[in-house]
């Protein structure tokens, strides 16, 4: 059975309900111990309230911007907090575990990033595929069981990240299309086929090398990542990540799993950023533009009006006039007009400017009549 989102990225998009929560964090596992469980449970609510607020900003913000947010007390926190659902709790007398959904205030988070001057998203990206491929000590694994990288990649949750991300599965059909060793040396004839053939929208290669340090007490993880997609004149900067930890943790245990899920963590951070520099907006700026729309059919511009109201880029949108054939609008929104054209694209609303003519002209596209946006 397909996951939520392996389903979306097979159908080269994003989920839409994910839109609207953008300003949700799910999933927040908390454990504390203390004295009793009431401060057990008083410490995990907090604590889980603000690395939620840290898990909003990185999927808003770029990685390089983190280090410039503002130190944040627990009251603000807390203010930033509209509120918070509590799932699989589980209590002993002294111990407290609990999966947090924390939602936040859009506004509030807005004026903290725009006060701080720190350009953020709220435009969720398609689906991309990543491949994770796994050597040492010169073997190379990708579709083998075996292989814990790409275990990794399935098992990492993605819900709180900015553009979903899919795991192929090891099928016949896909060790025919590439193999380990093909992936590795970018032969970019094999990822072309098999980006055809799978009908991604983009493929991302993650290499990654496990290496020791001479004393044993630390294990590092190196992550080459470059992208493709058959866009013929795109050309992708390759990107190498590392990633450290102690071999063992306090327990004895070893940390191989660990590093294998901060491994993931942090390129998918990277998968993350290069979407965020497409969409990247400073919300005190905004622009009008004047739009003009042909209806095909009696409710476009229903369904038209409800998918603008989705997207956070557009801040109002005036109705000049309206008949059974054409619609005018003017659209006020933040960022630049490039910006709003992606984000509209992901809410199935296709804008574009006449060439000859340089008006801006509005539709919508298969997706959004299809009834798949509802």
């Amino acid at each position: 059975m397909l996951t939520a989102n392996q389903a979306n990225a097979q159908n080269g998009f994003a989920d839409i309900n994910r839109e609207a929560d953008i300003y949700t964090i799910y999933n927040m596992e908390v454990d504390e111990t203390s004295r009793n469980v009431a401060t057990a449970r008083d410490r995990a609510l907090r604590k889980g309230q603000r690395e939620s607020l840290m898990r909003l900003f990185r999927r808003m913000i770029l990685t390089t911007d983190m280090d410039r947010l503002p130190e944040f007390s627990d009251l603000d926190v807390q203010d930033y907090v509209n509120g918070f659902e509590i799932n699989n709790e589980r209590r002993s007398s002294v111990r407290y575990i609990a999966s947090l959904v924390v939602h936040f205030n859009r506004d509030k988070i807005n004026d903290v990033l725009s006060n701080n001057q720190i350009p953020y998203a709220e435009t969720l990206g398609r689906a991309v595929s990543v491949l994770p491929v796994f050597e040492e000590g010169g073997t190379l694994r990708l579709w083998e069981k075996d292989n814990l990288w790409r275990e990794a990649w399935q098992n990492y949750d993605m819900t709180n990240n900015l553009v979903p991300v899919d795991t192929p599965a090891p099928t016949l059909k896909n060790r025919f299309y590439i193999s380990a060793l093909q992936a590795k040396n970018d032969d970019q004839r094999s990822i072309a086929s098999f980006i055809e053939k799978s009908a991604l929208n983009e493929l991302i290669i993650a290499v990654a090398n496990l290496r020791k340090s001479a004393s044993g007490d630390k294990i590092s993880l190196d992550i080459h990542l470059k992208q493709n997609s058959l866009v013929e004149e795109a050309y992708y900067e390759p990107k190498t990540l590392s990633v450290t930890l102690p071999a063992y943790d306090e327990t004895g245990k070893s940390n191989l799993e660990a590093l294998y899920m901060a491994g993931v963590d942090a390129a998918s951070g990277w998968v993350d950023d290069l979407w965020k520099m497409q969409v990247l907006v400073n919300y005190g700026i905004s622009s009008k533009i004047a739009v003009r729309g042909d209806l095909e059919k009696i409710n476009d511009w229903v369904i038209m009006q409800r998918q603008l109201e989705k997207v956070n880029l557009v801040k109002k949108v005036d109705l000049k006039s309206l008949n059974i054939e054409t619609v005018d609008l003017e659209i006020e929104f933040s960022g630049e007009a490039e910006q709003l054209v992606l984000s509209l694209a992901q809410q199935g609303v296709r804008l574009s400017q006449n060439e000859e003519t340089e008006n801006w002209e509005i539709g919508l596209t298969n997706v959004a009549t299809s009834g798949r946006f509802n």
